[in-house]
């Protein structure tokens, strides 16, 4: 039988194994503090009962004054007076027993260090630790080196049961730790993992489902919220993208089969000159529909690229926005449209001038189409502020304001209105937008009064080189 193998990578294990070290950590802390402040207690507590029983012997002498002979009298008339006193013993500055209370086999050792400030040691008596206070005092005017003893054996016998009660208690926690670690980490991470098997169940042909959201207002639900938005962004684009697909799968199918059954139509018999030059008018304007599409998704893919190489130069956009409304006059002519070009200032910006081109081609154009013959199309260069501004106005049938907001989407299309007729693949507009992003602009579309729609692009005074009104 296989013994099974922790995974020191999983999160909870992880998890359990930091609760423990960190819980063993702050006992130990606890418990040495806890051992250091009892020891240093009882050790204050019985140096502060000998300076207190020092004083009332010193008091005691002081109140009764006798003469010099008698003071050993005195001191041994305290002691049976005081049963509970520590162990005394007064000697002369000379180091002579005035009152040797343990005996001349055991003396205690005065220190060559004294003073009249009260003196703590520890020393060993008689096979027992004895905590010693000793002290140069005056009795009736004279100095003497006062020692006082007191056992201290109890105190350290506190401390051994306080050791053996934390050997006995740690091995304990560690265990009641390791349990109450797996059971926090499990408990914490129940939410990831119900998280988890519902993302197992989402695909990319049902991107409807969405995770569950804990009501915890912690970082799982700010999590799991962050995953549902992604996932509705993604089900709109993979729609929109079904959506392009099935529009483009039928507009390259639909621009073959007019090509095939054009020219199968124009071979089977012989026929006049101006009948084989329609069937290629015909076959060339469904070529030139067909490659403006792929022309589209190429832009389309590039923009993809975040580290695509920008020819950056100085551009001059009344120039240049004069070049594209010359080239596309004689096509506003062909369908009764009244291009007008107003050119408020001149600016130039550092900028890209092919993609510049392709993004005011790409305004004028998508107003073209979807402007009625006999309709207006206006290309306005102006100042705004501190910025300048390309807009591009049209008369035509407009944009819904409920479809504002996702015209700029790649493979968007409005609505049925916009359709292969009119030349719409759904990129163009998303394309643009990337031209303008990336020349750190900004493109927007607003709905004219009457009829018709305003598409504004706005270059920041960083872009601009120059303004002149």
């Amino acid at each position: 039988m296989r013994t099974p193998r922790i995974n020191l990578r999983s999160l909870r294990v992880r998890l359990c194994l930091w609760y423990v070290f960190l819980s063993m950590v702050s006992m130990a802390a606890l418990g040495s503090f806890s051992y250091v402040y009892l020891l240093h207690a009882l050790a204050s507590s019985r140096q502060t009962t000998m300076e207190r029983r020092e004083a009332r012997l010193v008091h005691y002498l002081e109140d009764e004054p006798a003469p010099h002979v008698e003071l050993g009298y005195e001191l041994g008339h305290f002691m049976k007076a005081n049963s509970d006193t520590d162990i005394l013993e007064v000697q002369d500055m000379q180091g002579r027993a005035i009152y040797p209370a343990l005996g001349k086999e055991a003396p205690i050792m005065f220190t060559e260090e004294y003073s009249e400030r009260p003196q703590f040691r520890i020393v060993p008596l008689r096979q027992h630790q004895y905590r010693t206070l000793q002290q140069v005092v005056k009795l009736h005017g004279r100095p003497y080196r006062l020692i006082m003893a007191g056992a201290v054996d109890e105190h350290y016998d506190i401390l051994r049961m306080v050791e053996t009660s934390y050997l006995i208690f740690l091995p304990l926690m560690f265990v009641a730790s390791i349990a109450g670690g797996f059971m926090l980490s499990h408990r914490a991470l129940e939410p990831v993992d119900r998280i988890t098997r519902s993302a197992h169940l989402i695909s990319l042909r049902d991107l409807n489902h969405r995770l569950p959201v804990p009501h915890t207002g912690d970082e799982l639900q700010r999590l799991a919220e962050t995953w549902n938005d992604l996932l509705e962004r993604l089900e709109e684009a993979v729609q929109r993208l079904t959506q392009f697909t099935s529009d483009i799968s039928h507009d390259l199918r639909t621009a073959i089969t007019v090509m095939l059954s054009t020219s199968q139509l124009a071979l089977r018999r012989e026929r006049s000159s101006t009948e084989y030059r329609e069937s290629l008018e015909t076959i060339l304007s469904e070529c030139q529909s067909t490659a403006t599409l792929l022309d589209d998704l190429l832009a389309a893919s590039r923009s993809d690229i975040a580290k695509q190489k920008i020819e950056w130069g100085e551009v001059d956009l009344s120039i240049l926005l004069a070049e594209c409304c010359g080239h596309l006059q004689a096509r506003a002519e062909m369908k009764r449209q009244q291009l007008t070009l107003t050119i408020d200032s001149h600016a130039e910006i550092r900028g890209d001038a092919s993609l510049l081109r392709r993004l005011i081609n790409i305004l004028l154009d998508n107003a073209m189409k979807y402007t009625d013959e006999g309709g207006a199309i206006t290309a306005v260069l102006r100042p705004d502020g501190d910025r300048v501004a390309i807009e591009v106005r049209d008369t035509g049938i407009g944009i819904p304001p409920t479809e504002l907001s996702n015209i700029f989407h790649r493979f968007y299309r409005a609505d049925a209105s916009r359709n292969r007729d009119q030349g719409g693949s759904g990129l163009g507009l998303a394309i643009a937008k990337w031209i303008a992003e990336a020349h750190h602009s900004a493109i927007a579309v607003t709905p004219n009064a009457k009829q018709g729609s305003t598409f504004t692009v706005s270059f920041d005074r960083t872009a601009a080189l120059a303004l002149h009104g």
